[in-house]
């Protein structure tokens, strides 16, 4: 019988092949090598790009449809096509993904530590022959109504030692645990945002408000779709979806806690909480809910409340046991707590101002804060910004593409200053612009024919595939690997799309507000892409409304920002379901009756 092994030389590692009808990217995707598939494995976006050698299925169609002539002649495959049929070497072209973008955003900011959920009290009462005290009595003694369960109950049993200091650690009225040492100073939590793409976490100093560390990486989910309709589609179509989706973004967490505890020389014994943020799909798989309920109308969540569990039993292992893992409340079926966090974040419970937040995520969400109320709406526009759907489109990724300005020819920098090898979305939309300014595009999106270009360099850039046309964005002498990059008309319409998406969001919540474009006092970028974006190119697009310049302001990843400040911040945290989530009316823009008209008129490059 042939033996079924594949080895990855780059790690030197081997993989036996047990079920032949895995795909090399589901065999990977157990082995936790994440390979960036926008449409989870379904042969239509051709982003698992791989080099394989040795014993393996035909060419499919779907591979001869994404794969040029050269790749496929140096053996380069889709990884969701390719089915192991003996032995073969794999080479990963990307490596193991990780994306360091919300990582830049370190910052040396401290947060207000106000009310502390986290207390640390050295001093109990111990128990004589006279008084005939249990250890529970000698406690509330000393600390008045403490809760203490059963799984504390039987550590305390096993620990208790009077001989020495005892260090209690309460969160809010319950003991979560007891040293026999003082370690008031060793008080730690951490903030995570779980995006779509990327997992950020942020290590904080839960006595000072100052944040230790923090650390990012793809979201390792990211092997099943780009966006969250393609992982609700995939627990519908598999029984254990769910449990696979919430051990593998849970797996991720625990790794990214670990390192961080490791770099700062902290004992995982020591970091007491866990607050959370997300968009309601990721939130549904965190906790382990199937996330069914929002993949039809209403769409409404199973739960929206804030969630409060201790972290054995969530299933995250690199904090305390007894610690609280905190994920702060939703808003909608597709307006997350990661809204939430940007709301906390940007200040907006008593605005009064009209303010605009602008997610431009791989799940694009928009709140618009007046003076008399609070709107909220979420659009399915992510993907293009992220690169998916881009025939060239990656993500934020060393060489990536990331800015562009055409001169006298198209001028163009990458991540890190490699050779490029595809555009991310500041990228994108920089390149869509300068065509809008140049010409190369008219503003209903059509590649203009080359002889109308009065300049001989950009008109030789633009080339036809067939009958259809498109724009040298890098020749295949600057590329890494010495293929041209380009701009299809897909791509525009593809960017089209998004932009009339988000469009529509903004004037469809302006409406239902009664506020007028022109009396928006500022717009807030969230996110991380939010921060690199060129806010001149995308107000010339019309991704926001044409207010000026300055009134346009970069936030930063706000959903981390906001679960760094309700961990710090107790009443934050206690009034965020209150003042946050339930005060905030989800707008579901899909069935207004403006929705369409909105959309096309947004398509517009205007």
């Amino acid at each position: 019988m042939n033996e079924k092994k594949i080895h990855l030389p780059e790690i030197n590692k081997t993989i036996n092949v047990a079920n032949s009808k895995d795909s090399l990217l589901d065999l990977l995707a157990k082995e936790e090598i994440i390979i960036y598939s926008p449409c989870g494995g379904k042969g239509t976006c051709g982003k698992c790009k791989i080099r394989v050698k040795g014993s393996v299925n035909d060419i499919t169609n779907e591979e001869k449809n994404f794969l040029t002539e050269d790749e496929l002649e140096n053996d380069i495959r889709l990884a969701c096509r390719t089915f192991i049929t003996g032995y073969a070497d794999v080479y990963l072209l990307e490596g193991k993904l990780r994306n360091d973008s919300k990582s830049s955003l370190e910052t040396l900011k401290e947060y207000k530590v106000n009310n502390k959920v986290i207390k640390k009290y050295i001093k109990i009462h111990k128990p004589t022959l006279e008084n005939n005290n249990s250890v529970v009595e000698c406690i509330n003694n000393s600390l008045k109504d403490v809760h203490i369960d059963l799984d504390m109950l039987r550590k305390i049993s096993k620990d208790i030692d009077y001989s020495k200091n005892v260090t209690i650690t309460l969160y809010d009225n319950e003991l979560i645990d007891m040293e026999y040492e003082d370690t008031r100073d060793k008080n730690y939590g951490v903030a995570i945002d779980i995006g779509t793409t990327t997992v950020a976490c942020y290590l904080m100093d839960l006595n000072n408000g100052k944040q230790i560390k923090v650390s990012s990486t793809q979201n390792p989910q990211a092997v099943y779709g780009a966006d969250v309709i393609s992982r609700i589609n995939y627990c519908l179509e598999n029984e254990e979806g769910v449990e696979v989706l919430s051990k593998k973004v849970k797996k991720g967490i625990d790794e990214l806690i670990k390192e961080l505890s490791v770099k700062a020389n902290i004992d995982k014994r020591h970091i007491y909480q866990c607050v959370l943020v997300g968009n309601t799909t990721m939130n549904h798989l965190f906790i382990g809910l199937n996330p069914k309920s929002l993949s039809a109308m209403p769409f409404n969540p199973v739960i929206k409340d804030v969630v409060i569990e201790k972290a054995s039993r969530i299933g995250i292992n690199s904090i305390n046991s007894h610690g609280k893992i905190v994920f702060l409340s939703n808003i909608g079926g597709f307006v997350g707590s990661d809204t939430v966090g940007a709301i906390i974040s940007a200040d907006l419970t008593h605005d009064v101002d009209n303010s605009l937040i602008i997610d431009l995520g791989t799940n694009g969400e928009i709140v618009l804060s007046t003076p008399k109320g609070r709107y909220a709406c979420s659009t399915a526009a992510g993907p293009a910004f992220e690169g998916a759907k881009i025939k060239n489109g990656m993500q934020a990724f060393s060489g990536a593409i990331n800015s562009v300005i055409i001169e006298d020819d198209m001028h163009y920098t990458t991540i890190d200053n490699q050779p490029a090898k595809g555009i991310c979305g500041s990228g994108l939309i920089d390149i869509i612009s300068e065509f809008i300014r140049i010409g190369i595009i008219t503003e209903d999106g059509k590649i203009v024919e080359p002889h109308v270009l009065n300049n001989e360099k950009l008109s030789k850039r633009i080339i036809k595939n067939g009958r259809k046309k498109e724009v040298i964005i890098a020749y295949d002498n600057e590329t890494y690997n010495r293929q041209i990059i380009t701009i299809t008309q897909k791509d525009v319409r593809e960017l089209q799309l998004a932009k009339g998406a988000i469009k529509a969001g903004i004037n469809i919540l302006l409406k239902v507000a009664e506020v007028k474009f022109q009396n928006i006092d500022r717009i807030l970028l969230a996110g991380a892409f939010g921060n690199y974006i060129n806010k001149e190119s995308a107000r010339r697009i019309g991704v926001f409304p044409n207010v000026e310049l300055d009134k346009i302001i970069s936030l930063g990843n706000a959903a981390g920002e906001g679960a760094k400040l309700a961990l710090c911040n107790k009443e934050i945290l206690d009034i965020s379901r209150r003042e946050y989530s339930l005060a905030t009316k989800h707008i579901e823009i899909s069935t207004h009756p403006d929705f369409q008209d909105e959309f096309v008129s947004g398509m517009y490059f205007k």
